[in-house]
């Protein structure tokens, strides 16, 4: 009699085990199907809702702002996910609100430990909402120089002047010293050339054409000429000159090159 009831009770525990392996596998399906489902409803109302957000910023007055549109539309998506998966969850049975109730305390927690991927947040925000640079722009931020390329909610990425990707936090750009060289309506090309001191007058008059004759040259303000110095029957003269952001990096690179070629077409001897 007693192996016969305890062969009826491991019975009895097998058939348990298979109702609840059962149950639970039926929701864990259900939980997984209504995930996929939301995620996909999600993915649908998000490609949407970007089409449609990307209008209206497109009308606004952020239209040329790359940045704080790709911001907004981040934002959009995320916030979209987030509300699929606290549907999903309400829908197989869990209590939402205790579920929101136990992220805001464990994200009181979590906060301690992740406060600087919060200061990056914060100071992201700081950045679009003040916007020293955007998409595009030649700036200079910790030392590095580059092409703003993006900006998301913790780093900002730029590529530099000589082809290198940079991505630096955003609470080291937002409390560094930012210098936005796209800004600036021109920059001054400062240059300096040593002529024999009787070549001086011809000299001048011959550099200011070829400043003139260079379009991407301003001419307003118009290129200056001095005399710095005069030693050893030489004279040092220091040539100033406007052009465009864009234009900058060129004419520096090749102004002083042809200028001693047009100086030398004239016969004019350089120290």
């Amino acid at each position: 009699m007693m192996t016969l009831s305890l062969l009826l009770s491991k019975i009895i525990q097998v058939e348990q085990l298979k109702s609840f392996i059962l149950e639970k596998g039926q929701k864990a399906a259900f939980a997984l199907a209504v995930f996929v489902a939301a995620f996909l409803a999600s993915l649908l109302i998000s490609r949407a809702s970007k089409r449609w957000l990307a209008a209206i910023l497109n009308r606004s007055r952020v239209r040329d702002d790359l940045l704080l549109k790709s911001f907004f539309l981040r934002t959009l998506t995320l916030s979209i996910y987030i509300l699929a998966l606290l549907t999903a969850l309400g829908t197989i049975g869990l209590d939402v609100r205790t579920f929101i109730a136990g992220l805001g305390i464990t994200g009181l927690i979590i906060g301690f430990g992740l406060r600087d991927i919060l200061a990056n947040f914060a100071a992201g925000l700081l950045l679009l909402i003040y916007r020293p640079f955007r998409a595009g722009e030649l700036i200079e931020v910790e030392g590095s120089q580059g092409t703003v390329e993006e900006l998301t909610i913790v780093n900002m990425q730029m590529t530099t002047t000589d082809g290198v990707r940079v991505i630096m936090p955003n609470s080291k750009v937002w409390g560094a010293k930012i210098t936005n060289y796209s800004m600036s309506q021109r920059r001054r090309v400062e240059l300096i050339i040593k002529v024999r001191e009787d070549c001086t007058d011809v000299a001048v008059q011959t550099i200011i054409e070829a400043l003139r004759s260079d379009g991407r040259i301003l001419q307003a303000p118009a290129p200056s000429i001095r005399v710095s110095s005069l030693s050893d029957d030489s004279a040092t003269l220091i040539i100033s000159s406007w052009t465009s952001p864009q234009e900058y990096n060129v004419v520096n690179a090749d102004l002083y090159l042809r200028l001693l070629n047009v100086l030398r077409q004239a016969d004019i001897q350089i120290l």
